[in-house]
């Protein structure tokens, strides 16, 4: 008796303390310190040196080194991690299972290895905070779930490979992501801009699904059970803000709802939204100026130029920005500004 006491005591102990986010396979090397042994590896020729360098399996802009003056920066961004294999069979071929990082449904699943450079991947949507959060896992060898499939927190949902572009057996990982999603209206915004190209992934696909860094989320739950997504994303860096007209189709204000102060107004002519350095919107809030189409309201000086700093929405010399065609193109998925789509004021 004393001893099924104790055991549910442990069990209750350790659901209370479970963690928002687990990793998603074997290797835990982070929690040891040991980022060398965690990401993997990218082959990386600069200057004439050849070197294997594990930060290029990280997040952020971690690729295509460039010199400016004494100093390198890097201008590729890496929306996710690259996490390395802890066991493979005797031809070289990884043998890690991948597990569902929390609870959810399974939103997507792509089977076919060439039809992105995600290889054969699937996208788990989570209900985090009342909000749709994307966990996305790809370059798989096999996948074990369907969509629609409710999966538990470590449930086993495919096997590590290295399907997808550039990647061979040596190089073999698992990319994964955690994300937002950008626009539930990403269809007829695909169909504007790459009507010759056929949408295999619905609205999971690469352009709609804005990340964070998985690395310190999967840091920062496993320390702290009472982490909150919606704190860690408002807490992010602020590098550009942008005013956009209130729009029906502007979903993201409606999908993460905590993106807006308490407070403030429910139904503005126009939002102010802030993003991070990424491209990824962290907190919005109701401009006293109508907009009738995206207008630039703030950018982070730094010694780099817009374009660096702002994944290339912005552009212009220091104290002139303006919105890049890209960065128009980007803003047209957050939502439509013609005069149909537009609230009334």
């Amino acid at each position: 008796m004393i001893a099924r006491q104790l055991f549910l005591i442990v069990a209750l102990a350790g659901a209370i303390q479970a963690a928002m986010f687990d990793f998603p396979t074997d290797n835990h090397a982070l929690l040891e310190d040991k980022p060398q042994d965690f990401y993997m590896y990218v082959d990386r020729n600069f200057e004439g040196v050849s070197t294997k360098v594990w930060e290029g399996g990280s997040f952020g802009y971690v690729r295509g080194p460039q010199r400016q003056g004494e100093e390198v920066i890097y201008l590729q961004l890496h929306e996710g991690i690259d996490i390395a294999p802890t066991q493979r069979d005797a031809s070289g071929k990884p043998l890690d299972d991948i597990r569902a990082s929390a609870a959810g449904r399974i939103a997507h699943v792509s089977h076919e290895a060439g039809a992105s450079n995600y290889g054969r991947y699937i996208v788990i949507e989570h209900d985090i905070e009342g909000s749709p959060v994307y966990t996305l896992y790809a370059h798989l060898s096999s996948i074990s779930v369907e969509p629609d499939q409710q999966v538990a927190q470590g449930d086993v949902i495919g096997r590590m490979g290295f399907t997808g572009a550039g990647i061979n057996c040596e190089r073999a990982h698992l990319h994964f992501e955690i994300a937002l999603l950008l626009s539930t209206d990403f269809e007829s915004w695909y169909k504007r801009y790459f009507s010759g190209t056929p949408n295999k992934h619905g609205p999971y696909h690469g352009y709609n699904l804005s990340g964070i860094d998985p690395a310190k989320v999967l840091l920062e739950c496993a320390k702290n059970p009472a982490f909150r997504f919606s704190d860690y994303i408002r807490g992010q860096e602020a590098f550009y803000k942008i005013t956009i007209p209130n729009s029906p189709s502007l979903s993201i204000i409606r999908s993460y709802p905590w993106l807006v102060s308490n407070g403030e107004d429910a139904s503005p002519t126009a939002w102010t939204i802030a993003f991070n350095r990424f491209g990824t919107p962290m907190s919005a809030m109701a401009s006293s100026k109508a907009a009738a189409a995206p207008e630039i309201a703030w950018v982070r000086e730094t010694p780099f130029a817009y374009n660096h700093t702002t994944r290339g929405i912005i552009a212009g010399s220091k104290g002139s920005p303006h919105l890049t065609d890209s960065g128009k193109r980007f803003l047209d998925l957050l939502g439509r500004w013609d005069q149909k789509s537009r609230l009334d004021n």
